[in-house]
């Protein structure tokens, strides 16, 4: 019985395969661009079940490295070039593929190296049949060249109205920064009679320089303060429980402001310790002595300073508030206060450079405003600042430092 079920099984594959195949493809090259997928089209005439034959693609000479070998019901080898982006269109469990005798291959990924010829080879002990398929690589499509660049046109656009939006912040970061309303604008020229591509002239400012000392009826209780009223600190027993810096912990100038400008300075590096990481420095309207919340401290309140709030960064306490990125962080603060004009300009003076300019309204007697922070180990003092002495020949001189007559 055995050998009859034998004989049977045999003679249905001879005659499965009895009528001898052919191996089709098309006539003219395939056409693909650059990094698409693309079927090479080969099929067995007469249609047949193609999955128990061995299926070989290969290029030009090279039969024994083959692009593509399937064999005993499955791939066998895969040419390592090829390797994750080749495989012939089986569609296990349904029909087509190479139940249909589909043997077509599929190229994923192409390159311009897999331009030329790929032979489609299909055998079965005495039944053969090879063909070749050329494939022609090209650069992407005109319709996706058009449609690259004008996502490219819109993308340009966008960016340049970006930069048309932002473009006073971006052509400030020389002339330095004026915070005006709530927002940065570049100086005018009024302004640039103190900087010049960021740098100063200290001795210029220094002839508005007023001697300052901190008013010590107004100060806080969680303050400590020299005998000469010149340096100040947090009391190490002060106890900050609320959230972020201490905006109440506050000390100001004795000296009232209503009229012209005035310069002083204010050492945050005291005895070449580093740098303070908690500051707030500016001026007050007189009379907003009690510091009540964060809120009240605004320009409608009359404050206005700029801030060091640690790891936070710096900020000014403008609506909304302007956050800064001062690198090296100052060890030598300069204000000026130009109460006429309405600005309040700040300066790293170790650095040389014009840092940012508070612009606003100045109606009511004004007096400057310090806040040591908790935490540092550096007290802040402020420094005396003599005007300089000046001679006949020196008043002549322009204002701003000019490198001009170098050349």
């Amino acid at each position: 019985m055995l050998v009859i079920i034998v004989a049977l099984l045999v003679n249905h594959l001879t005659e499965t395969y009895s009528v001898s195949f052919t191996v089709v493809v098309p006539g003219d090259p395939v056409v693909a661009h650059v990094g698409s997928t693309v079927i090479l089209p080969c099929w067995i005439n007469p249609p047949e079940n193609a999955e128990a034959l061995e299926i070989r693609w290969y290029r030009n000479e090279e039969f024994s490295n083959p692009v593509l070998l399937y064999n005993d019901g499955k791939i066998q080898n895969i040419q390592e070039c090829f390797r994750n982006r080749t495989s012939l269109t089986q569609r296990s469990g349904q029909s087509g593929g190479l139940k249909d005798g589909d043997v077509s291959l599929r190229l994923e990924k192409l390159t311009f190296q897999d331009e030329g010829s790929f032979h489609c080879e299909v055998s079965l002990e005495s039944s053969y049949g090879s063909k070749a398929v050329d494939l022609k690589i090209t650069e992407p499509s005109t319709l996706w060249k058009a449609l690259f660049f004008t996502v490219l046109i819109l993308a340009l656009g966008l960016f340049g109205l970006i930069l048309y939006k932002y473009r006073n912040k971006l052509t400030c970061t020389k002339k330095g920064k004026k915070i005006k309303e709530g927002k940065e604008v570049c100086e005018e020229e009024t302004t640039e009679k103190l900087t010049k591509e960021g740098d100063i002239n200290i001795e210029e400012l220094k002839k508005h320089a007023v001697d300052i000392t901190f008013d010590s009826e107004h100060l806080h209780k969680g303050l400590i303060l020299t005998n000469d009223c010149k340096i100040v600190r947090d009391d190490p027993g002060y106890d900050h429980t609320g959230e972020g810096f201490p905006l109440d912990l506050c000390a100001f100038g004795a000296q009232r402001f209503t009229s012209g400008s005035h310069y002083w300075e204010v050492d945050l590096a005291v005895g070449g310790s580093p740098p303070k990481n908690y500051w707030l420095i500016g001026v007050a309207k007189e009379g907003a002595f009690t510091v009540r919340d964060r809120s009240a401290l605004t320009p409608s309140s009359g404050y206005w300073f700029l801030c060091s709030d640690g790891p936070n960064g710096f900020h000014t306490n403008t609506d909304p508030p302007v956050k800064l990125s001062l690198t090296p962080r100052p060890e030598r603060l300069g204000v000026l206060l130009d109460y006429d004009e309405g600005q309040l300009s700040f300066y790293n003076i170790k650095e040389s450079k014009h840092l940012l300019t508070i612009s606003t309204t100045f109606s009511e007697s004004v007096v400057p405003l310090f806040n040591p922070g908790v935490g540092d180990k550096s007290m802040l003092r402020i420094l005396d600042c003599p005007k300089p002495v000046e001679s006949a020949e020196e008043s002549s001189q322009p204002l701003l430092s000019n490198n001009s007559s170098d050349g």
